[in-house]
């Protein structure tokens, strides 16, 4: 059986492709970013060796690769061709082709609502499915006594393999979760998978082809190479949007980004209950990003759909993202 989940907040849409009751896919798309396939139009900022750089109506930078024959500062129509992804470190630019200036503009509610057509043509149903970020979070998946390490880097993400008894057997379990866990949290680019080393060249081949057929469910498209006797594989894989790990962490590599925080909160103030005002207790970083005017827009949406005030509050003493606080009315 074959399910569309979605778990739906202020500033952020969440969607799983679920099959038999488990999770295969999980589709992230939150407002203040660009999308893909998104119109618009911008002007120039400056042009470089790598192209010419966009500066959108609300102030978002564009790369738009090749020659544009006309000055900075012009007017000019974009398309979205690949998302803004961060990295460790960086955020690489959204990039975008020239289109007419007179073409429609295509907004995210439409685009979202193609993406999950794509992804199964029947209606959603509403379920939370937080608890699938737990893996991503902790950066790690067991299956029996196999575990699966994996990491961002700026040259792409990393998985390690380890585990008790034959080498190769761990390998077979290892490249079928490794395929799963690409296609759950959406993963392109780079992947540098490190294989139990195995001497026999034919079972290297072997645990090649166990991941090909394991990433047959999958339609990204990827290349791979051979797994060399110290174990290493390569597997490059499209990539037109941030992964669920790119979004959940942003410039940093292995903790939730302010961001990630603050949206995180707007969703606890959602789903909680009663009747007074509703105070968020959080670190500086995420209160002064949550009061900043960019994000007021959803304040504003959260305070209509709980029907109550909200408001922000910094304290240096809190170490995780912060929790909500139902006031007495």
């Amino acid at each position: 059986m074959t399910e569309l989940w979605i778990d739906n907040a202020p500033g952020e849409r969440r969607a799983a492709l679920v099959v038999d009751g488990e999770i295969v896919e999980i589709h992230i798309q939150r407002d203040l970013h660009t999308v893909l396939g998104q119109t618009g139009t911008g002007r120039i900022d400056r042009k470089s060796p790598a192209g010419s750089y966009i500066i959108a109506e609300d102030g978002t930078e564009l790369l738009i690769r090749g020659k544009i024959d006309k000055p900075d500062g012009a007017e000019i129509g974009y398309m979205i061709t690949r998302e803004s992804i961060s990295e460790p470190g960086r955020v690489k630019p959204a990039e975008a082709s020239l289109i007419e200036l007179s073409v429609d503009p295509v907004d995210r509610e439409y685009l979202w609502n193609q993406r999950l057509h794509r992804l199964i043509d029947m209606a959603p149903a509403a379920k939370s499915f937080s608890d699938a970020f737990d893996c991503a979070v902790a950066g790690s998946s067991q299956v029996g006594d196999v575990t699966i390490h994996f990491q961002r880097t700026k040259a792409g993400v990393v998985f390690d393999v380890d585990g008790i008894g034959d080498a190769f057997a761990i390998n077979i379990v290892a490249a079928t979760e490794i395929a799963r866990l690409l296609r759950l949290f959406q993963i392109g680019g780079m992947a540098i998978i490190d294989f139990v080393a195995v001497d026999s060249k034919s079972k290297r081949q072997e645990i090649a082809e166990i991941f090909d057929s394991a990433s047959q469910a999958d339609g990204r498209a990827f290349e791979r190479s051979a797994v060399n006797g110290f174990g290493m594989m390569q597997v490059v894989r499209s990539r037109p949007r941030p992964s669920v790990l790119d979004t959940l962490f942003g410039t940093r590599i292995a903790a939730l980004s302010d961001e990630t925080k603050a949206l995180w909160l707007y969703r606890n103030v959602v789903a909680s209950t009663g009747f007074g005002p509703r105070i968020v207790t959080t670190n500086r970083d995420v209160a002064n990003l949550m009061q900043s005017s960019r994000w007021n827009a959803l304040q504003v949406q959260c305070e209509r759909l709980i029907g109550a005030a909200m408001t922000v509050v910094a304290d240096e003493n809190i170490n995780g993202y912060g929790h909500v606080h139902v006031a007495q009315s």
